[in-house]
Order: structure tokens, then sequence, then C-alpha cells
């Protein structure tokens, strides 16, 4: 077994509220994420962390269907700055993510993934590959739910 290890990070418009409610409910990630199709909560042991089962539909290698399930904890690890995700994905795959948020000086929020995937090589670097795609999507996703809700408070 090896660690695949890497960062990806991201600005956003400074909605620090609903970027972090968003991050930490796995519920409302789902609904953001280009992959996740159903979110139910397994078990909450708050303030330790809450156990969400997850579905996702991903297609391997551009056209090969699969539908993975797995379990993932949400712990909040320093509130309002730390949240961690923590997935034995598969029995060969374990996934921890550590999403820290942060302003910068240009004043937008930055939210920094640090991922760390344990598996055999091969495998961490088709998942890092899967991982990238997916959490890049969800990030833009993600910038346009605020950018509508800046519109919206706008509007009305």
């Amino acid at each position: 077994m090896t660690t695949t290890q890497f960062t990806l990070q991201h600005h956003l418009p400074n909605q620090f509220d609903l970027v972090y409610s968003t991050l930490l409910d796995f519920k409302k990630f789902g609904e953001v994420h280009p992959v996740i199709t159903n979110v139910t909560i397994i078990k909450e042991n708050l303030p330790d962390y809450i156990e969400y089962s997850i579905e996702e539909e991903i297609y391997l290698l551009g056209f090969i269907k699969n539908r993975p399930k797995y379990t993932a904890k949400v712990i909040e690890v320093e509130k309002h700055k730390h949240i961690r995700y923590t997935s034995p994905v598969k029995s060969f795959i374990f996934l921890t993510i550590d999403l820290t948020l942060t302003t910068g000086k240009n004043g937008l929020l930055q939210v920094t993934e640090t991922f760390e995937i344990k598996s055999n090589k091969v495998m961490g670097l088709v998942f890092k590959n899967i991982l990238s795609k997916a959490h890049l999507q969800f990030f833009k996703n993600l910038k346009k739910v605020l950018d509508n809700s800046v519109e919206d408070l706008v509007v009305n």
C-alpha cells in the first residue's frame, strides 16, 4: 500500500457561511457535487463526526458506468477553519480530505483541499485523476451557486 497526496486550491466569493455549511453538511455537498447521486446520514455522533452513506455515478475511462457506494465521516477539526472527510471508499482505497478555509489578501475565500489516498500505486493515480476532475467541477458548481445567491440578494 502506498500514499498518493495532492492539493487543490479554490478561490470563491467570500460568502463564508454558505460555503462552510455546504462543505460541513454532506447532504448539501452532494447537491453540488457532479457525481454524487444520493447522500443519507447513517450516524450522527456530534460533536465528533457525522457519518454518511454516499452513492455516485461515474464513468471509468470515460465510458464504463460505475455506481460506487461508500461511507464517509465528516469531522469538524477546527470550527470555521478545518473540516476533514475520511472514507474507506473500497476495501483497498482509504481517502482523507482536509479542507481549510482562509480569507486571501484579495478578499476572496480560499479553500485548500489536501488529499491523501492510501491504496496501491496504480489505483492511487487513477483515483487522484477522478477526484481532481470531480472536485474542480464541484467548486465550479459551488461558485455558480454563490454567484446566483448574490444576484438573488440584489434582486430582492
